[in-house]
């Protein structure tokens, strides 16, 4: 009798062994990975997250529309957004996604792919994330599980709020003296101020930061999608709606954004307002608020179907500051007009309606005749962009 229960208790010992090695081999994506780390990473993500609301924010520099392109993912794409969005904010470089089934692994690695995507466009205050990641399954009884992997570009989160306050204080900068200034007066103004204080590089091999808000805020230098994110980050703060837009110009990537004013959706593309200001010391405004027919003349939209109608032009910048010539207008009071507008400024600025070829001749001749300071001999420079016309004085 009892050597039955010596081998029956043996039995039972060797059937919990093998359950034991066995629930543990379902581990073994990952070899460091057992399944009590698991649970625990499991409970830990739990107790640390925080729903993804209106409240919620990752970092002191903030973004109002933070959920711009979280609104169109699907509600798998959303729990996996929602994870990285809490990972990111208590600077975790492994997370588990919470309350999400991962049965796939291609079908996985692409929704964590979307969700990156999107993420990265609602937050561009998020310049310490970089764009290497990783993401695979863990199976176990409880079903499978879908891990991510981020990589920072900061060693530590004081070494990232160091840098967050020094962008703070830059913003307050860009900030200073528009109380009073409406909604529109203070986007032109705020556009006009990154535009002068930036650079654009034309480096072969660019920096990481060139391609977020640090390069543009820290170091006044960057590229389009630089420029967008710092704008995107001081027009938040001057409580003014804004998401970046991708596309293409030329053939090549480009960032822009677009901006909410009044409720009316407008294209602002800073780095081509950018364009001649190397060479003239003016940022020209063809590219500011326009709507998205105008944009879609010079470039081209990635998922348009995400994009914001931007169909009004009240708040376009010629239309708004009266500084368009149509083509049964006298061109000399015109220009008078005009002339007045900009006075003090070493150049003037606005829309031709038709064609400029067979206008612009008289448009010169006219403006010789009003302000002498556009003469210098016979010759007289202006800029022909997309039907603006920025002429420099001499």
């Amino acid at each position: 009798m009892k050597s039955t229960i010596k081998s029956f208790c043996n039995f039972v010992v060797i059937i919990f062994v093998v359950i034991s090695v066995t629930y543990v081999s379902f581990f073994t994506d990952i070899p460091t990975k057992t399944g009590n780390v698991i649970r625990k990473q499991i409970e830990e993500n739990t107790n640390s997250f925080e729903e993804y609301s209106n409240e919620f924010q990752i970092n002191e520099l903030g973004i109002s529309m933070d959920s711009y392109y979280y609104n169109f993912l699907s509600d798998d794409q959303k729990r996996i957004y929602e994870s990285i969005a809490n990972g990111v904010k208590n600077f975790q470089s492994e997370f588990v996604v919470r309350d999400y089934v991962a049965d796939d692994k291609d079908k996985f690695a692409s929704e964590v792919s979307i969700a990156i995507e999107a993420f990265i466009n609602d937050h561009p205050e998020v310049f310490y994330l970089e764009s290497e990641y990783s993401s695979y399954i863990l199976s176990s009884f409880d079903g499978n599980i879908g891990y991510i992997r981020l990589n920072y570009t900061e060693d530590s989160i004081e070494s990232v709020n160091q840098k967050i306050e020094l962008m703070s204080q830059k913003i307050d900068v860009y900030l200073e003296g528009l109380d009073g200034l409406n909604e529109y007066e203070k986007e032109l103004e705020i556009h006009d101020r990154l535009s002068y204080s930036v650079e654009y590089s034309h480096l072969e091999e660019l920096p990481r930061e060139y391609h977020t808000a640090e390069g543009s805020l820290l170091e006044g230098v960057g590229v389009c999608d630089s420029f967008a994110k710092a704008l995107q980050l001081i027009y938040s703060r001057a409580g003014i709606d804004s998401i970046i837009v991708l596309g293409s110009l030329d053939g090549n990537p480009h960032a822009w954004n677009m901006v909410k004013i009044n409720n009316e959706w407008y294209h602002v593309d800073l780095t081509s307002s950018h364009s001649i200001y190397e060479e003239t010391g003016i940022v020209n405004h063809a590219y500011f608020n326009l709507d998205t027919e105008s944009e879609k003349r010079f470039a081209s939209l990635d998922s348009e179907e995400l994009i914001p109608e931007a169909y009004q032009n009240t708040y376009n910048y010629y239309n708004y500051n009266e500084l368009v010539i149509s083509n049964d207008d006298d061109i000399y009071q015109r220009l008078s007009d005009i002339c007045n507008k900009f006075e003090g400024e070493n150049y003037i600025e606005f829309y031709l309606e038709g064609n400029v070829g067979d206008r612009i001749t008289s448009i010169l001749i006219a403006l010789r005749t009003i302000d002498s300071s556009f003469l210098d001999g016979t010759r007289l420079y202006y800029y022909n962009i997309e039907n603006a016309i920025i002429i420099p004085k001499n």
